[in-house]
């Protein structure tokens, strides 16, 4: 029978016994860096407000601009430098890319690893499933290139939402008109609930193109069509994940901080230097590892979700209550 408890208890179980996951937990937490986009409007709008936080990514997109910009004057003038210079700066620049390179594809690469381990833990009717971090990474590379265009397609389709439900503020900034608040206000009522479905809907078509090797139209399609048929579920599970996540990362905070802050005053207070690394070091430890197990739960979650209602048709907690009454 379908139950959100189920779900959880059953992706909780597999995050803890199969911690082979957590590798690829780790690196795919870089390609959902701060949670899952479907959090962020929600974490923007209880942290720090909506007109200050919305402000703030402004800022940043501008600041982003203004970093383009400078670094293609700057490979303009690289060109006009010695020859010596203009190799070592190529080279060291090649490396860097590199290197990205290699840590997207790393990102990329654990996502979708995490959705087909995932799902062959769930249903293991093969005898021939190989789980290990090689056999992951060699599936989750074949799909590398459409995980890769899925992901970039959600943050570009929430970038140009959150660009539209700016613009208000935008004029706010050159006119001191209340109007523009009001404006801004119902565009934020609108575009935060198009956002999360978007991202949603992505998610289920990254699993989609992961579990049923579909084109990438036909897993937005497939996305689409699961959403639309189970939104209050979706968002519902969306909700309690948030919990989850809000809750556990303030109870690790809480739990690091008194082991660790006590030894790291004290190390800055006698200026014991190798004492305050030392606990930086474990502290960041600490995180990682509770970075990527939380992040192995989650896939886990709505990879077992997208199995459960691909399968059998769900009723959402809300549901369940009316049908009760």
């Amino acid at each position: 029978m379908f139950s959100y408890r189920s779900i959880l208890k059953q992706s909780l179980l597999i995050s803890w016994k199969h911690k082979y996951l957590w590798f690829f937990g780790l690196f795919a937490s870089l390609a959902v860096a701060g949670g899952s986009m479907e959090y962020q409007f929600f974490n923007q709008s209880t942290g720090q407000g909506l007109i200050n936080g919305t402000y703030q990514s402004l800022a940043g997109l501008f600041a982003l601009s203004e970093l383009c910009t400078s670094v293609w004057y700057g490979i303009i003038d690289l060109f006009s430098q010695d020859i010596v210079i203009l190799i070592n700066t190529l080279t060291i620049l090649l490396l860097t890319l590199t290197i990205i390179f290699v840590f997207v594809w790393l990102a990329i690469s654990s996502q979708a690893a995490l959705v087909d381990s995932v799902k062959k833990i769930i249903t293991p009717k093969k005898k021939s499933n190989i789980l290990s971090i090689q056999a992951g990474l060699t599936v989750g590379s074949i799909h590398f290139w459409s995980v890769l265009g899925l992901n970039i397609l959600i943050k570009i389709l929430i970038g140009f939402s959150f660009f539209i439900m700016s613009l208000p503020l935008l004029f706010l900034a050159l006119s001191d008109n209340v109007s523009f608040i009001i404006a801004y206000s119902i565009l934020f009522v609108i575009f935060v609930p198009v956002a999360l479905s978007l991202s949603l809907i992505v998610k289920y078509a990254i699993t989609a193109r992961v579990l049923e090797n579909k084109s990438v139209v036909a897993s937005l399609e497939q996305g689409y069509t699961l959403f639309r048929k189970n939104w209050l579920i979706s968002l519902e599970v969306a909700l309690i994940l948030y919990i989850i996540s809000f809750v556990a990362t303030l109870t690790l905070l809480i739990l690091l901080s008194l082991l660790f802050l006590p030894l790291l005053l004290i190390g800055m207070f006698f200026t014991i230097y190798w004492l305050v690394f030392l606990m930086l070091f474990f502290f960041l430890i600490a995180l990682a590892i509770f970075g990527s197990f939380f992040t192995t739960f989650q896939i886990s979650t709505w990879t077992d979700l997208y199995v459960n209602l691909t399968n059998n048709k769900g009723l959402a907690k809300l549901e369940r209550i009316f049908q009760k009454k």
